[in-house]
This record gives structure tokens, sequence and C-alpha cells, in this order.
């Protein structure tokens, strides 16, 4: 813990006041004070997460990100659809 740390304030006036106490902070030096929280992903948000994490699984790179999402809108289908039915082909 630096010997510079200082308390975070317990109320923000505004956006910019955050984004400046965090740019200078290191949330690493304030981890024991963090609380858990419980969130709600839009569905959108959550399909979006999902298909990321598809994609960091199967090591693509943003070009073959892309080009699968280019397909994908050519033939007016989700992504995921589209990857499962190039797997189902190869097995």
């Amino acid at each position: 813990m630096p010997k510079n740390k200082v308390q975070i304030p317990e109320q923000f006036t505004s956006i910019e006041e955050i984004q400046d106490f965090w740019d200078v902070h290191s949330t690493a030096d304030y981890w024991e004070e963090m609380e858990d929280v419980d969130m709600q992903l839009s569905p959108e948000l959550k399909s979006k997460l999902e298909l990321k994490k598809l994609y960091r699984l199967l090591g693509l790179s943003k070009q073959q990100i892309a080009s699968i999402e280019e397909k994908a809108n050519v033939e007016n289908i989700d992504s995921r659809r589209l990857i499962t039915q190039w797997v189902l082909e190869r097995v």
C-alpha cells in the first residue's frame, strides 16, 4: 500500500471528478475497500459479451471476427449460429 494513499471521497460531484481521481490512483491500492455488487445486464449486452468470450475462446483475430460477422450479416444470421453451423459441418 503506498504511503501517499488518499481516502476515496464519500461522494463525487461529477463524472469528471471520478475520472480525475481514478486517473491518478490505482484500484489495486484500494482493493480491500471494494465491495461486491450484483449487476443485471440487458439481454443485448449479455449476448455481445458471450459472443466476445466465444471469439477469445476460439483465439480469433480481429480480422477473422470481422470476416465472420460480415458473412453472418450476408446470410442474415447470428455469428454464433454461423460458427455452430461451420463446426457441425466438419464434425
